[in-house]
This record gives structure tokens, C-alpha cells and sequence, in this order.
């Protein structure tokens, strides 16, 4: 009987589809926006002008509200957006790269393999520092390193759960 149970496949945990299928939308539209942005190109710069020119009223009025924080915040937000256009191809290829790799990661925590748990955290990992290939440290808001961070150790913590049902 113990002969059995041991070829007996483990049922998936709920818990696993759940973020399994979070994640593979996540990531998917990810890889898919990667696709289509490398196919489309590089803004030009009068595109770069006019998304510029329709953000530049609302950092004025945080300015005049005594907001500078987040003016400030909103500036370097603006200025991400010229320095990922600048290095376009290469920002493109580093999220499709980083995004196959957690699309890997989590089709093979699926199937039950640990490997896929450590893929995914090498995703997040390039996921996150990704943006200082393209733009200098002093241009990237704080906010958005410790915002992701915290996105992506919840989510690593939570597929860290359901390490016992992979092999």
C-alpha cells in the first residue's frame, strides 16, 4: 500500500494556482507589451515632447500646493521615460529576457519543480534593478525600488509556502 501512495500524484495546492495564475497574467502582458515595443520602436521625441507637456501642469500645480515631494517624484518619472526611450532596445530586451525567465519560473512551479521558484526570484530580481541599466540612480524615485521590493518579496514569500509540494 505505501507503494501507492508514493506514485500517486500530490493534488495542487489552491493556493498555488491562484498566484500561478496572478502571475502568468502579470507577466504575460509583460512579455507581450515587451513584444509589441520592440516591434513599434522608440517614441519619438515630439512624442517624448507631448507627454512632457501634458504632465508639466500637474507637477506646477503639486509645486503651487506645496506638494515638492511628489513634483519631484513626478519629474524624475518624466525624465525615466526619456532615458528608457534612449536606451530603448536595450530596456526592452532586458524586460523580455527578465520576463521569459519568470514566465519559466512559473510554469515550472506548476508542474511542481523547485527550480521554478528560484527562476522566479532571478525574474524579480532583474525585474527590479532592471531600470538602472537605463537611467542614472539619481533619476529613479526611492519609491519605486521599496514599492516593487515589497511587491516582489510578497510574492516570492508566498509561492515560498508552497515549497513542499515541489520536488
Amino acid at each position: 500500500m505505501e507503494i501507492e501512495n508514493q506514485n500517486e500524484p500530490m493534488k495542487r495546492p489552491t493556493f498555488l494556482v491562484v498566484l500561478s495564475v496572478f502571475s502568468l497574467i502579470s507577466i504575460s502582458s509583460g512579455l507581450l507589451s515587451s513584444i509589441l515595443g520592440l516591434i513599434s520602436g522608440p517614441l519619438q521625441d515630439y512624442q517624448i515632447d507631448e507627454i512632457i507637456a501634458q504632465n508639466i501642469s500637474g507637477v506646477t500645480q503639486l509645486q503651487e500646493m506645496g506638494e515638492v515631494y511628489w513634483s519631484e517624484i513626478t519629474m524624475k518619472i518624466l525624465n525615466l521615460i526619456k532615458y528608457t526611450n534612449a536606451n530603448f532596445y536595450m530596456d526592452r530586451l532586458i524586460n523580455f529576457g527578465a520576463y521569459a525567465i519568470g514566465l519559466n519560473g512559473v510554469i515550472f512551479m506548476w508542474k511542481g519543480r523547485k527550480l521554478g521558484f528560484h527562476l522566479y526570484i532571478v525574474y524579480n530580481l532583474i525585474a527590479l534593478i532592471s531600470i538602472y541599466a537605463s537611467a542614472p540612480a539619481s533619476e529613479i524615485p526611492s519609491f519605486y525600488f521599496i514599492l516593487f521590493g515589497i511587491i516582489s518579496s510578497l510574492f516570492i514569500f508566498m509561492y515560498s509556502r508552497n515549497l513542499k509540494f515541489m520536488k
